[in-house]
């Protein structure tokens, strides 16, 4: 195990929600949304709160703790299948010598780490939260089992938005109402805007990986003027196929691939394009969307997940299907063509993301759910 160095400050004691030892499991091997909202609330939980951060990345967690003074992690591999028994026990052992008051999952995808999970849920007394942050998965007959009985054994359980609640409930077999919802906070980002007059750009902050929906993005900047360009900053493991893409479209001269250091936010970039688009397959609620409103950009996004509970169609932003290339891209040239809406879009976006989607009302629906679940 390890602690974290270098790390930011837990936020003072604001809340009035007793000292109690929090863990978060999280199976992630690559950074993505998941784990920058998990890194945000890591930061900003009141100082009282103890934490530990269990997976089987260690570079993952490493840069997890970061975010926090004084937190320790604890390295171990993922339960590989129902027939790895010495992963379990090994899992149940490690939740039982940490001794947390609660144990948050914090789920890249539904089906992930229900063996873990169920483990944790094995140790007397153990509470256990489960948050979901995607509406997908691969499921097989046993998966789906897991994840009823998990579910139905959590002390609580959580989604990033309503909609995506409803669907994990869909999706997952689970009773009606059994998922709360509790939103992505968002630290402030640069907002002062820093857009090139002398061209159009858009900026994307997606991994790359084929539910991010880069490829479709790509595909509409191919419908568009040449003077309109991309900023896309992710990384991952369609990267050669999506540079390939690019290349296959004669895009090479007018989209930027960046993948940027961990240590900087690719969230402070937004305020030098005009436009934010997110083009994904699927969502719960992506963090990018929050960031852009809070940066004043205005926002084009599909109707997948959540998104409509963020972005109001024709105010903040425009809601365009999913996987259609020529929507997206008549969306961009309208904003385009319109800066006195597009930039209307960008300030009524900012105003909303600091009444609704601010860390500390996120931390404080936190504070409020684990108060309620050690009372149990």
């Amino acid at each position: 195990m390890a602690r974290g160095t270098h790390a930011t400050p837990a936020r003072p004691v604001t809340s009035d929600i007793r000292a109690f030892r929090l863990a978060i499991y999280t199976e992630a091997d690559q950074r993505g949304g998941a784990e920058v909202n998990l890194a945000n609330l890591i930061a900003h939980l009141p100082s009282q709160i103890s934490v530990d951060l269990i997976g089987p990345d260690q570079t993952i967690l490493d840069w997890l703790a970061g975010h926090r003074t004084a937190t320790t992690t604890h390295r171990i591999d993922v339960v590989a299948n129902r027939k790895d028994v010495a992963g379990m026990r090994a899992h149940r052992a490690l939740f039982a010598s940490i001794g947390a008051d609660i144990i948050q999952f914090q789920l890249a995808m539904m089906p992930t780490a229900q063996w873990a999970i169920l483990m944790a849920q094995s140790v007397r007394h153990q509470r256990t939260l489960v948050v979901e942050n995607s509406t997908m998965g691969t499921w097989s007959a046993t998966s789906r089992i897991l994840k009823k009985l998990t579910s139905r054994r959590a002390t609580g359980h959580i989604s990033v938005g309503e909609q995506a609640s409803r669907i994990v409930e869909t999706v997952g077999g689970l009773p009606s109402g059994s998922v709360g919802t509790i939103y992505h906070g968002v630290p402030e980002v640069a907002h002062d805007s820093r857009a090139d007059p002398e061209r159009f750009d858009v900026v994307n902050i997606a991994r790359h990986d084929p539910v991010k929906g880069v490829d479709v993005l790509l595909d509409a900047m191919a419908l568009l003027p040449d003077d309109i360009t991309l900023r896309q900053f992710g990384s991952g493991a369609e990267s050669a196929n999506l540079h390939q893409q690019c290349d296959r479209l004669g895009l090479t001269d007018r989209v930027t691939f960046t993948d940027l250091p961990w240590e900087e936010r690719a969230a402070d970039q937004i305020c030098a394009s005009h436009v934010f688009v997110l083009s994904s397959r699927t969502e719960g609620l992506p963090v990018s969307i929050m960031e852009a409103m809070l940066a004043g950009v205005a926002v084009i996004a599909p109707d997948v997940g959540s998104v409509r509970e963020v972005v109001t169609d024709g105010v903040t932003g425009l809601v365009v299907t999913p996987e259609q290339p020529a929507e997206f891209a008549a969306a961009i040239q309208s904003l385009r063509d319109d800066s006195n809406r597009r930039l209307a879009m960008g300030e009524a976006g900012r105003t909303v993301a600091l009444q609704r989607f601010t860390i500390d009302a996120t931390v404080d629906a936190y504070c409020e759910l684990f108060t309620r679940m050690l009372s149990i």
